[in-house]
């Protein structure tokens, strides 16, 4: 039980990776960048193209000792890939023509087209089809600017 706890946890803190987070410290200064290392036991971590808050410089790489650290958490909302999924299978009806694989942030239709969060891989009629539909689902899920 403990162990699939921990590795839930561990896939969690992994999420994060090339994600924006704001990372605050226990002194209460706040560093905001992309996660490109996290150490899911200590929550030492490594920043690119951080800023302290309050500070206008950029920090090209950063990285803060798990010690230190009181909180992580994602500034920006994660992609749904199930609604994308729900989506898809209105077009790509039969069972099997849809698969998710969430641990790695894929779906895979009619086995030879890759989508996740960043676009499309796969050329031809179904994955025009399939960018098509991404294109228009990505648009309903970007920020109100």
């Amino acid at each position: 039980m403990l162990g699939a706890a921990k590795r839930g946890y561990q896939k969690e803190i992994t999420a994060f990776t090339n994600k924006r987070v704001a990372v605050i410290l226990k002194n209460a200064k706040k560093y905001v960048g992309e996660l490109k290392g996290v150490n899911p036991e200590t929550l030492t971590c490594v920043l690119v193209k951080a800023k302290r808050e309050g500070e206008l410089t950029e920090l090209h790489r950063i990285c803060i000792n798990g010690d230190q650290v009181s909180e992580i958490y994602l500034e920006e909302a994660p992609f749904d890939l199930s609604g994308l999924k729900e989506e898809l299978e209105q077009i790509f009806r039969r069972p099997g023509d849809v698969k998710v694989y969430d641990e790695a942030g894929l779906i895979v239709v009619l086995e030879r087209v890759k989508v996740s969060e960043t676009g499309v891989e796969g050329s031809g009629p179904v994955a025009d089809r399939v960018r098509a539909i991404f294109d228009r689902y990505a648009k309903t899920q970007a920020p109100e600017t």
